[in-house]
């Protein structure tokens, strides 16, 4: 038994090295512990969409005073894409709808510290279903 468990701990901790060679400590931070996730009972603002890679991003928000006060987000992808709307969401709670604007796929990059080439579309994808879901609230 203290043998596998040996062999266990040696096979994560070189994932975890490989992993570190291609991303940063954030996105494996908010990749694996992430922020906001879950759905929301009645949210002022919803939307729902599925980006070319097949991933698809839910995005909740409970606005007041024109303020982001809640947010939260579902998603069926992978590490990349929950960092990246995990991102999203804590770059936007507490903040004017007005400065939500400024969020988009270089600002999550950004915040981030950057994602490899081929995962770079899931901030585009945090992006645009964070805007769709402020426009739906602003339309309704």
């Amino acid at each position: 038994m203290d043998q596998e468990k040996e062999i266990k701990d040696r096979m994560f901790k070189l994932l975890n090295e490989e992993m570190r060679k291609i991303f940063t400590e954030r996105v494996i931070d908010y990749g694996t512990n992430p922020r906001n996730c879950g759905v929301m009972d009645r949210p002022d603002g919803y939307a729902k969409f599925t980006g070319p890679c097949g991933d698809t991003v839910e995005i909740f928000l409970k606005i007041k005073n024109g303020k982001i006060e809640n947010i939260s987000y579902t998603t069926d992808g992978c590490m990349t894409s929950h960092a990246a709307v995990s991102a999203a969401t804590v770059m936007a709670r507490g903040r004017l709808l007005k400065e939500c604007l400024t969020i988009n796929q270089e600002s999550i990059l950004g915040h981030l510290g950057g994602l490899p080439e081929d995962s770079k579309h899931c901030a585009l994808l945090a992006a645009t279903t964070f805007h769709k879901a402020l426009r739906q609230y602003l339309v309704k």
